[in-house]
């Protein structure tokens, strides 16, 4: 036991050190702390230090160092230790010091709360450090304790986000969430436990399981060469991946080339199975068959109802602020509904609360900086992040007369701040703001953007019970004033506001067994707006397009259950309900005729806050895993999902006027049912990782549109509105290599999404009643992302995409009628625009690598559309000479070449 003298109160110092002699360490501890070192090289050179430490008392950690050594320690505030040989430890100083202290024998506290306790460190290279959790006096022989911990970066104390721990004994695990917090059920014992993060040191060691409790641990940044893209999470695609589920890191964003320089998050996702847009420079995405609509994409909680800038160019989350990313197309949590097809979840950095620190990048059109600061160490951040566009440059040497006279420009800002109030509260706000303004030659201007808060407060109840509170508010508002044609000129407004309150509570009862349960309310108000006439000389009838009212709620439950060491079930149940409100009016129509003016019997007025609709959907969950071998298993999963609210969109890709709209008494919900199987392998010795998913799902109550719908021209949506039913069915296959100077990626998928609308009446149907392509249906789609990394310095990237063309509608013929031209038309989308290829390549070269250094940056040469293949965005037809031509429509047809130089504060590995 070594002698502590001590008065005033602790240095508590941080930090992960790794085979250290002790005068390494005492170097750095000196350098970074208000700590003074005094001994003999000759007493300490067998003392090895290796410690991974979350603000602890600095005579803590010198037991630890030290409790195996022939030397002790004397400490005497504000910060001087002595070392001594433990034969000449004395009741006082030596003579050469001028102060005297009393003797003290620091005893080691027993309770869980105890440092020590919590990390018993080994102490030399070759042996496993030992994290003891809990006090073997409130042990119960036999019953499994929760145990619950933290994971989190040592350099910059930021919670890490899908970091695992892994029992080796029990092959089985938990993953850490957005708090970067993680529980487990385990008995009293002594297990062999793995730590591992993306792009950190994977750290080995022993779980002392006394009782139930709390540890934290710190994992060290991971600077390989070759590791450097890596597509799956942290875990093995047999033991820790759900069916339908897919991840993007943020080193991969960054290796990728990237159009006009910009690192973009969907760009990357659309090159995974299952993830396809309908077009070069459409907004959104569609996945596994579900229209862009169907998708729900979150930012920290933030529902983002227009995800794209400058028209689906870009996307308007910045990729610079990404902590983690995540696809559910099946198996989808029952926390989540109101979408069909998919939930994008974004989780941002949580900011630096150690030091300082700022990254950016400038490109051909855009910049952006984001800057991580503690206000107070180790317990609050800030982090900030903004970018913005100058891309009127280009759009200025473009041949088209109509782009050179036109101006287009985005930004986005993004804050958070995060508090770590105790070990069991946790406290984060985050702010977002996108806009857009793009003018077409002075004809039509468009200006768009989101904006939202949230605030979520965590409290940890005991190791076994968590809880989380949300609020959360978004907005979503466009303006658009079209005067291409004089007499038609107009203006149109449109908001959509979103209020959510969300609680979630997990509960761990047995090793086997976890519980999620919550509830969460959304309020829906729609202003869309009034069409009026814009300029003196426009003769546009004014529209009031009308408000509405519609509250959303939901109860769900998520139940994972472990069936044996090879068998694992998850069963989830949501029951949402949505009830619409007024002020509105509402038509009545004729049974059995169409939706029309002329059809109309009376039309019922709804005061504000009456009820007048309500619908109520139940939607089960389940999935199970079976592992065949250590690196092999099938999983399976049903999903139900039901949509209260979808877009009123007439064209194949989704426009900055399109309007979202509340389902009502005449559009009724559309619901899905998917059924999905994958098998999954892992081959570790080469690094490689195989998938093959199948999926079949259905839908009722799909919304469609009548030729020549117009959503301006009325409030009764209604009239131009049909419902039917959709079946999707497909495969996905991936084959990915995560290690080695040579990795990426190869995806196929081949899928069919297909409609059919079939009233009883012929009013009532497409295409006469008979199944059709949806727009976004392409049976074929291959993608191939390759890396290669010679040099530390130096890296190449080369991706290949290619699918079949989507489906449209083209003329046929032309009949006339008294001398007057009627173009006829085939059935919807009977035939097919040319397929899409593309090639992209491009060329990272980091700046030097020296370990200390102010500020690292790299450049990055990207060539997008490498071959300058003009594929085909869209056909259409022009009437010359009396005959009608097609043309095709190609939105990039020549090598983009782009040059985007970007930094950071420290040196090559800093994050």
């Amino acid at each position: 036991m070594a002698l502590v003298a001590q008065t005033g109160h602790e240095v508590h110092i941080s930090g992960s050190y790794s085979n250290l002699t002790f005068k390494e360490f005492v170097m750095q501890a000196e350098r970074e702390y208000d700590l003074h070192f005094f001994f003999k090289d000759s007493w300490i050179d067998s003392v090895q230090v290796t410690l991974n430490i979350q603000n602890e008392p600095i005579t803590a950690v010198m037991q630890n160092i030290l409790a195996d050594e022939k030397v002790g320690f004397t400490f005497k505030a504000p910060g001087t230790i002595y070392i001594l040989p433990k034969k000449s430890a004395l009741s006082s100083l030596p003579t050469y010091h001028n102060a005297l202290h009393e003797d003290k024998t620091q005893t080691k506290d027993t309770e869980q709360t105890s440092s020590t306790d919590k990390y018993l460190q080994g102490r030399r290279p070759d042996m496993l450090k030992t994290i003891v959790i809990g006090n073997k006096n409130k042990a119960v022989n036999g019953r499994s304790v929760a145990i619950n911990g933290r994971l989190t970066d040592s350099e910059t104390g930021e919670a890490l986000i899908g970091a695992t721990l892994f029992i080796q004994e029990l092959q089985r695990g938990a993953a850490t969430g957005p708090d970067g917090r993680l529980s487990l059920s385990l008995k009293p014992g002594v297990y062999q436990a793995v730590f591992q993060s993306l792009g950190m040191k994977e750290v080995k060691c022993r779980l002392d399981v006394r009782s139930a409790g709390y540890f934290t641990m710190s994992l060290g940044q991971k600077i390989e060469a070759i590791q450097e893209v890596v597509v799956q999470g942290a875990e093995s695609t047999t033991r820790g991946a759900k069916v339908g589920m897919e991840s993007v890191s943020v080193k991969t964003m960054k290796e990728l080339p990237t159009l006009m320089g910009e690192k973009d998050v969907l760009k990357v996702a659309q090159l995974l199975p299952g993830i396809v847009s309908v077009g070069e420079g459409a907004a959104g995405v569609n996945v596994r068959g579900g229209n862009a609509d169907q998708n729900l994409f979150y930012i920290n909680e933030i529902p983002i109802y227009n995800s794209s800038h400058l028209f689906g160019f870009f996307s308007a989350i910045n990729s610079g602020i990404i902590d983690n990313f995540s696809v559910y197309k099946a198996q989808i949590p029952s926390e989540y509904g109101g979408r069909l097809a998919s939930i994008f979840n974004v989780e941002t950095r949580k900011g630096n609360k150690k030091k300082f620190f700022t990254q950016g990048g400038v490109s051909p059109i855009s910049a952006n900086a984001e800057i991580e600061t503690p206000l107070v160490q180790d317990k609050v951040s800030l982090m900030l992040s903004a970018r913005s566009s100058y891309s009127d440059w280009i759009l200025k040497r473009l041949d088209d007369p109509d782009l050179r006279n036109s101006s287009a420009s985005f930004y986005d800002f993004a804050g958070a701040i995060n508090i770590d109030l105790n070990d069991k509260d946790q406290l984060g706000i985050f702010a977002y703001n996108s806009n857009d303004d793009f003018t077409l030659n002075n004809y039509t201007e468009y200006e768009y953007g989101n904006t939202g808060l949230s605030v979520n407060y965590r409290h940890q109840f005991s190791p076994a019970i968590k809880s989380s509170v949300s609020v959360i508010g978004s907005r979503y508002d466009f303006s658009t004033a079209n005067t291409r044609l004089v007499s038609e000129s107009y203006k149109h407004d449109y908001r959509l506001d979103h209020y959510e309150a969300k609680l979630k509570l997990g509960w761990i009862p047995n090793d086997r067994h976890s519980l999620t349960a919550g509830a969460s309310a959304i309020l829906y108000q729609l202003d869309r707006g009034s069409v009026t006439p814009f300029g003196d000389e426009s003769l546009k009838v004014p529209v009031d397009l009308g408000e509405e009212r519609g509250l959303e709620t939901a109860f769900f439950i998520d139940d994972n259950l472990s069936l044996g060491p090879r068998l694992n079930l998850y069963a989830g149940f949501r029951l949402s309900n949505f009830t619409a409100f007024g002020p509105r009016s509402v038509r009545q129509y004729v049974a059995g005729a169409p939706f029309n003016d002329l059809n109309v019997e009376e039309t019922v007025d709804y005061k504000k806050g009456e009820q007048i609709v309500s619908y109520t959907n139940p939607e089960l969950r389940v999935g199970l895993d079976f592992k065949i071998r250590s690196h092999n298993s099938i999983k399976l999963s049903v999903t139900q999902m039901t949509q209260y609210l979808f877009m009123l969109s007439n064209t194949y890709s989704i426009a900055p006027n399109d309007q979202w709209k509340l389902v009502d008494s005449h559009i009724t919900p559309p619901k899905s049912l998917q059924y999905s199987a994958g098998y999954y392998h892992d081959i570790p010795r080469i690094g490689l990782a195989a998938t093959a998913e199948f999926y079949y799902k259905t839908g009722e109550g799909i919304v469609e549109y009548k030729d020549g719908a117009d959503f301006l021209a009325s409030p009764f949506v209604e009239t131009t509105i049909l419902q039917g039913d959709q079946e999707a069915y497909g495969a996905e296959f991936m084959l990915s290599k995560e290690t080695g100077r040579f990795n990426g990626w190869a995806s196929y998928t081949y899928s069919r999404s297909l409609m059919t609308v079939d009233g009883e009446h012929d009013f009532e149907q497409i295409n006469g009643g008979k199944t059709y392509p949806s727009n976004f249906d392409k049976p074929h789609v291959f993608n191939l992302v390759t890396n290669y990394k010679p040099l530390r310095r130096i890296s190449f990237s080369f991706n290949l995409v290619y699918n079949t063309g989507r489906p449209i509608t083209m003329p046929e013929g032309v009949y006339y009628v008294e001398d007057q031209p009627f173009v006829d038309y085939s059935d919807r989308n009977a035939y097919r625009i040319p397929d899409y290829i593309r090639m992209d390549a491009s060329i990272k070269l980091e700046g030097n690598l020296r370990s200390k250094k102010p500020m690292h940056s790299y450049w990055m040469l990207s060539v997008y559309n490498l071959t300058g293949r003009r594929n085909a965005n869209s056909v259409y037809f022009q009437s010359e000479e009396g005959q009608l031509r097609g043309y095709q429509y190609a939105v990039i047809g020549i090598p983009i070449i782009t040059l985007s130089w970007n930094w950071k504060l420290g040196n090559y590995a800093n994050n």
